[in-house]
């Protein structure tokens, strides 16, 4: 039995990652947090047996603990405020932790358990992009790091028995995202509805429109730099719109091998939790395509934000910490409808224009330039709403 803690346990990651323990008699909840959900959250712990929630909303924690008897968890331990989400990520009883804690927020949570000694199945991918100076070196301790996103996760198993001296480069995958027909006139007319309408994957409202953006593709790409230290000009990008095959890793003799599989977060979830086993499947299907498989070059003057993934990631420092703060501001503006679809882009790339990359020595410094990126977006949201 494999006692596992998850980060973000109500949101869509975290959801999924609640039913692939619930399937595997072999994985054990031992601990959920989330940010203020509590009804789900103890909902969740009831279900999976769990003896700890955590809840960052101080608030929400209290009503959780006020509410848990109702429930039958009168010996669950509530735990409150960002202190009591820590506690969790470097929980002593467990073997692994699961961060599908979005943004900037998860950067320290992802540096205790790394500091707890714990095995991380990682799904929040901006922690590890805002802090990956700071990661490498728990990584050349020995802390493993297991990636949950699907392409990461892919590339992972694609390497496995492989030197990554063989590797001649890696092609990342994207969907194209919910646009990815539209001419740039019509981008610049698209509502935040549509953007949230992703065509095969089942996702949060950010990463949906970072998706569509190709802005999670910018991510990933600094991602995979951070997890497997190749450098830019070997990771690249395709678009395959049957989200069949999630990576690909192409070795100097001219060899490819691919991982295929349908588009379901819960299969490298699965793969994460119970990795070096496979477990036998019980969301995969060994008949799940028949079709053509597609790939195509992405249009970057349609989707110029995954550029600014390959450019913050050259600039180095804390400029990948400065690109994905913003886009946390800028999304959530998007999705009110401060910003047109295409302002995203504008607005990135002004602050990217605007930073000046300080070396990751510590937190503090993650911290200082998250809330410089974070005022910045900001003002600039402002200017152009008060056109």
């Amino acid at each position: 039995m494999q006692d596992v803690v998850i980060l973000g346990s109500t949101g869509s990651v975290g959801m999924q990652a609640v039913d692939v323990i619930k399937h595997d008699p072999g994985l054990k909840a031992v601990g959920l947090a989330a940010g203020r959900n509590w009804r789900k959250a103890l909902e969740q712990a009831r279900s999976l047996g769990a003896t700890k929630v955590a809840l960052w909303d101080v608030q929400a924690a209290a009503e959780a603990e006020r509410s848990k008897g109702y429930l039958g968890l009168e010996n669950l331990e509530v735990l409150s405020g960002q202190e009591g989400v820590e506690r969790l990520a470097a929980l002593s009883s467990a073997h692994t932790v699961l961060h599908a804690v979005p943004g900037f927020l998860g950067v320290k949570l992802l540096l205790r358990s790394l500091e707890g000694g714990k095995r991380v199945a990682l799904a929040g991918k901006e922690a590890l992009v805002c802090a990956g100076e700071l990661v490498r070196d728990y990584v050349q301790k020995g802390n493993l790091i297991l990636p949950v996103d699907s392409e990461h996760s892919a590339i992972f198993q694609c390497i496995q028995g492989e030197s990554l001296n063989e590797v001649d480069y890696i092609t990342l995958t994207a969907s194209g995202g919910a646009f990815r027909d539209l001419s740039k006139d019509e981008l610049s007319r698209v509502v935040p509805s549509q953007a949230l309408a992703h065509p095969t994957w089942r996702m949060g409202p950010k990463v949906t429109v970072d998706s569509a953006t190709l802005f999670n593709k910018a991510l990933e790409v600094m991602e995979a730099h951070c997890l497997f230290g190749l450098p830019y000009d070997k990771i690249r990008v395709v678009i395959h719109r049957e989200s069949i095959v999630h990576s690909m890793v192409t070795f100097k003799d001219g060899s490819t091998k691919a991982q295929l599989a349908p588009p379901d977060m819960r299969l490298p979830i699965a793969y994460a939790l119970n990795y070096p086993k496979r477990k036998p499947g019980v969301f995969g299907n060994t008949g799940f395509f028949t079709g053509t498989l597609a790939f195509e070059q992405p249009d970057l003057e349609r989707f110029p934000c995954l550029g600014l993934g390959y450019e913050a990631g050259r600039m180095g420092g804390t400029a990948p910490c400065v690109l994905s703060v913003a886009d946390e501001i800028v999304v959530e503006a998007f999705l009110s409808g401060e910003v047109k679809f295409t302002e995203i882009y504008t607005i990135l790339k002004a602050v990217l224009d605007s930073c000046l990359p300080k070396p990751v020595t510590s937190v503090d410094v993650l911290e200082q330039e998250a809330r410089w990126a974070a005022w910045e977006t900001r003002r600039l949201i402002n200017t152009l709403t008060r056109r």
